[in-house]
């Protein structure tokens, strides 16, 4: 009984499902920005969105936290909202990625 729910368990990233994340995910798209960057895309189902929506969300707060312990008098905040949100956009896609 134990095994089966550090299974379960283990097959959530940032309190989703993988297989919800996966499916949310096969709506983004990248492309070339004209600066080399890359540009993300995505119009998500409104049956596919909240779970990615809540895992992003839950991942930037992991990231702001993080950040706050990095603010000092010499050193305001360390990246931008913008930047925290792609960050917590790379780090989900990391995560559903990994396989352990």
């Amino acid at each position: 009984m134990a095994d089966e729910s550090a299974e379960t368990d283990s097959d959530l990233i940032a309190g989703e499902s993988r297989d919800d994340l996966l499916r949310a995910l096969s709506y983004v798209h990248t492309e070339s920005g004209p600066d080399g960057e890359y540009i993300v895309n995505g119009d998500l189902p409104p049956e596919v969105a909240p779970p990615f929506i809540r895992a992003i969300m839950r991942i930037e707060a992991e990231l702001l936290l993080h950040d706050a312990e990095l603010v000092t008098v010499d050193n305001e905040e360390p990246r931008t909202p913008d930047d925290r949100r792609t960050d917590a956009f790379v780090a989900l896609v990391l995560r559903i990625d990994d396989r352990r």
